[in-house]
């Protein structure tokens, strides 16, 4: 008798030990996937903080260097390197090796995965005569930053020549997302934008509006709504890695500043090497 009662409560042990693995094996995957997702979630709100402070820091620097493409990226570059700095033990020499690779990792995710869309002064405040605010100086127009308090503050054109002098800029970032498995579905969520119908007057089809909030400045998305990136024209081919080798996700995340201008505002960039870039719809976009 006491052999049974031993057998059948080894048998209901057993029973029990099975039904807990179940148990284990439906929880757990939806356990990972909540930690995981908790993980890049994180990660992504780090990056928007540091996108945050980068776009005001290439707002600065754009008010003193004619809010010129190349100014904006140096600013722009300058805000993100902390982001892709990583070693914080490092001393002497090495620190300063650290810093170099941090603003050439910046440097290439800004050129490959970052939209600039200047949203003022646009491109109509540049024009000379009754219908802007420019005026032509060694063939180029500019918009002129002088006694701006004793300058006519009537409209001509869109704006008066007050608001013309204030540089607001918007950045779209693709952002590397790299926690396993939930990389694909929080980027498929980003991506899905691409397919959404525009709801609002001042949206385009294109609008990314689950990673990229217009944030409701609806006039000057009427605007600049042609300029926003898609996920696709962004994130396509997102790669990590020294070699760029091994293929990422990524997700939409924008910010914007907006400072007065402390220099002539340039149509155009006459540095070199990436003035070219300067509204050429790519790296900006110039509404």
């Amino acid at each position: 008798m006491a052999h049974k009662l031993g057998r059948r409560r080894l048998s209901l042990r057993s029973a029990q030990l099975g039904q807990a693995m179940l148990e284990f094996l439906i929880v757990a995957p939806v356990f990972i996937l909540i930690i995981f997702g908790a993980m890049q979630t994180a990660l992504i709100f780090s990056a928007k903080t540091s996108l945050n402070y980068a776009v005001f820091q290439a707002a600065r620097v754009g008010a003193v260097n004619n809010a010129t493409y190349s100014g904006i990226r140096s600013g722009l570059i300058r805000g993100l390197a902390p982001l892709y700095t990583y070693s914080n033990t490092r001393r002497g020499p090495d620190i300063a090796e650290d810093i170099d690779d941090g603003i050439a990792e910046a440097a290439f995710e800004v050129d490959a995965y970052t939209r600039i869309i200047r949203l003022n002064p646009m491109s109509a405040d540049f024009r000379t005569g009754n219908t802007g605010h420019g005026i032509s100086v060694d063939g180029m127009n500019q918009i002129p930053n002088d006694l701006l308090m004793y300058r006519d503050p009537d409209t001509r054109g869109r704006v008066n020549i007050q608001d013309a002098n204030l540089l607001k800029i918007r950045v779209q970032y693709c952002y590397a997302l790299i926690v396993p498995i939930v990389n694909k579905v929080i980027g498929s969520l980003s991506e899905l934008n691409d397919l959404r119908q525009p709801t609002n007057a001042y949206e385009t089809p294109n609008d990314p509006r689950f990673a990229d909030q217009n944030r409701g400045f609806a006039n000057e998305a009427a605007a600049a709504n042609a300029s926003l990136a898609t996920y696709t024209g962004l994130c396509s081919g997102r790669s990590l890695g020294e070699d760029r080798a091994s293929k990422s996700t990524g997700f939409l995340i924008a910010a914007e500043a907006t400072v007065r201008m402390q220099s002539p505002a340039f149509e155009s960039d006459s540095e070199e090497d990436i003035g070219g870039y300067m509204c050429d719809g790519v790296r900006m976009a110039c509404p």
